[in-house]
C-alpha cells in the first residue's frame, strides 16, 4: 500500500475496495468546471446582459419596425449608422455594408448569446468589439465599455454556463 492509502482520511472517503488496491475501483470523478451553481448564475447574468445591450443596440440602429413580419426592417441599417459607419471605416469599405455588417453581427450576438451557442466565440467577439469602440469609436466611454468587455472575457473563458445550448451538446456528445 502506498502512504496516501495507508492514510485514514483516504480510507474514510473511498472505502477498503480502495485501500486494498481493488484494480476495479476508481475514485469518484471530480466535478466538471463550470458545472456548479455560481457559473450556472454567472452565465446566465453574463449572457443576457449583453444580449439586452446587443439587441438594444441592433433596434436602435435598425429602420423603424412598421409591420415586425418585415424582414428588411430588421436588416436595414438607418441612415445615421451608415453616416457613423463612414467615419468609423474613413470610407475606407462601403459606409452602407459596414453598417448593415455591424446590423447582422449585432443580431447573431444577440440569438448566439440568448441561447448560449458558441458562447466563447461570441464572448471573443464581444472583447473585439469593446476594443474597437475603446480605441476608435468612443474612447471617453472606456469605463462602460470595459464592463462590457470583462463580460466577454468571461464568457470567452469559461463558457456559457450549464443553462446553454453548448452545455447540452458537449453533455449529449459524451454519451455517444
Amino acid at each position: 500500500m502506498t502512504e496516501r492509502e495507508d492514510n485514514p482520511r483516504f480510507q474514510a472517503l473511498y472505502g477498503a475496495q480502495a485501500a486494498a488496491g481493488d484494480p476495479g475501483f476508481s475514485a469518484p470523478a471530480a466535478p466538471r468546471p463550470g458545472s456548479g451553481a455560481v457559473d450556472l448564475l454567472a452565465g446566465l447574468v453574463a449572457r443576457f446582459a449583453l444580449a439586452a445591450q446587443f439587441w438594444t443596440w441592433w433596434r436602435a440602429n435598425a429602420l423603424p419596425l412598421g409591420d415586425p413580419a418585415d424582414w428588411r426592417a430588421w436588416i436595414a441599417p438607418d441612415p445615421g449608422l451608415v453616416d457613423a459607419a463612414r467615419l468609423w471605416t474613413q470610407n475606407q469599405i462601403d459606409p452602407a455594408l459596414a453598417a448593415a455588417a455591424l446590423l447582422a453581427a449585432a443580431g447573431l450576438l444577440t440569438i448566439s448569446l440568448t441561447a448560449g451557442l458558441l458562447a466563447r466565440l461570441a464572448g471573443l467577439t464581444v472583447v473585439a468589439g469593446a476594443v474597437w469602440h475603446m480605441i476608435f469609436i468612443l474612447p471617453d466611454a472606456w469605463p462602460s465599455t470595459l464592463a462590457w468587455g470583462a463580460l466577454g472575457v468571461y464568457l470567452a473563458l469559461r463558457g456559457a454556463g450549464p443553462a446553454s445550448l453548448d452545455w447540452m451538446i458537449a453533455r449529449l456528445a459524451r454519451l455517444g
